[in-house]
């Protein structure tokens, strides 16, 4: 807490607020957001060079602290910062089968995400585990590094698994380059966790075909745009050096992934059509010849999805005028059956009003009349 401390007023926080703050333990989401922001922004390679980037990112979007109800969902830049500056461990708890750290992308979102916001604000990476709870007989902590091999060599790597995955169709394909875009993941946020040897395995396995199952056609007959995703990512990976694959790696991959691309046209996910820099280290990487057509098949691509927006927001402005229409007559009708409403509680008032005091004038009447 003292450290913290020391370290809110160094950065500018008054004495008062540093000490109000350093005792910050639980932090989330700004704004009640869920999500740290730094998905996407990972997985645009050209648009960032550094990894403090990305940790200034998450330090901003998760530094909202819930303390007291009058401090709740307080944001100070500062704060998380603080908290983790005698940070020497990361937990992820994994309770499920149905998820490890490579199968889905939050993973390396938060916990990857966390160890990057550590490394930085310390200046040395932080251990980090998976507080492993599957079987409560048999609690554990595994090394993210372990659970990441352990996850790859069963899954992805393993002849068995990818049989059975290529009876599925699309969606079993896409799980696979969704794995593979995960390990780019962990590769940006805690470098260690993944080694060459991995990246090798997914080369030799899906590229080089060396278990003889015929991936190279499975992807193209029932997602093509699987297979772009997956070339791409490991290109991706070689042209931010975080892989030191040979030449001929490179140039194998870049030919399958042009041919996919020329073949089937581009699938515009962010590795494939939104990565300027990784699109001149492909087209560098290749012949003339298929270059030119590969940035041709692109920038198609491209073009067709930047129409479709267009026309997306012409129909979102077409529906807004439709409802602000909806909205205009529903307003007309409603103050039209309010004042019928009024109109009727003064008819019925002065009923009312007239019927009392007509009854009060009939007993003195009444009375009168007997006299006579």
């Amino acid at each position: 807490m003292v450290e913290s401390e020391k370290h809110l007023v160094d950065k500018g926080v008054s004495p008062k607020d540093a000490r109000a703050l350093s005792t910050s333990r639980v932090f989330g989401g700004v704004n009640g957001n869920y999500g740290s922001g730094i998905q996407g922004m990972v997985e645009a390679g050209d648009r960032w060079e550094k990894e403090n980037e990305i940790a200034e990112t998450y330090l901003n979007n998760m530094g909202a602290s819930y303390g007291s109800e009058e401090d709740w969902e307080r944001m100070n830049q500062y704060a998380l910062e603080a908290a983790l500056t005698r940070t020497d461990v990361v937990v992820q708890p994994r309770q499920s089968n149905t998820w490890g750290a490579l199968s889905l992308d939050h993973v390396y979102e938060f916990m990857g995400g966390m160890n990057l916001a550590v490394r930085n604000v310390t200046g040395k990476d932080p251990e980090a585990y998976l507080s492993d709870y599957r079987n409560r007989n048999r609690a554990r902590m595994q090394e993210v590094k372990e659970a990441i091999g352990v996850e790859s060599r069963t899954t992805i790597l393993n002849p068995t698994y990818i049989k059975e995955k290529m009876k599925g169709g699309a969606g079993d394909a896409s799980a696979i380059a969704d794995v593979i875009r995960n390990t780019y993941g962990w590769n940006v946020m805690k470098p260690e966790a993944i080694d060459d040897e991995l990246w090798d395995g997914i080369y030799d396995t899906y590229v080089k075909d060396k278990n003889g199952l015929g991936v190279k056609d499975y992807f193209k007959s029932v997602n093509p745009a699987a297979i772009q995703e997956m070339t791409a990512v490991m290109l991706e990976t070689v042209r931010k050096g975080m892989w030191d694959a040979t030449p001929e790696q490179i140039a194998e991959i870049a030919e399958l992934h042009t041919e996919t691309v020329n073949e089937f046209g581009a699938a515009c996910s962010g590795f494939v059509c939104d990565n300027a820099k990784l699109r001149e280290f492909i087209s560098s990487k290749v012949s003339k010849q298929a270059a030119g057509e590969y940035n041709k098949a692109v920038g198609k691509a491209r073009a067709e999805n930047l129409s479709a927006d267009d026309g997306m927001v012409m129909k979102k402005d077409e529906l807004n005028r439709t409802e602000t229409s909806v909205n205009r007559v529903n307003g007309i009708i409603v103050v039209i059956v309010v004042l019928a409403v009024l109109v009727g509680l003064v008819v019925l008032i002065r009923r009312r009003r007239n019927n009392i005091e007509k009854s009060e004038e009939m007993p003195d009447g009444s009375a009168d009349k007997e006299d006579d």
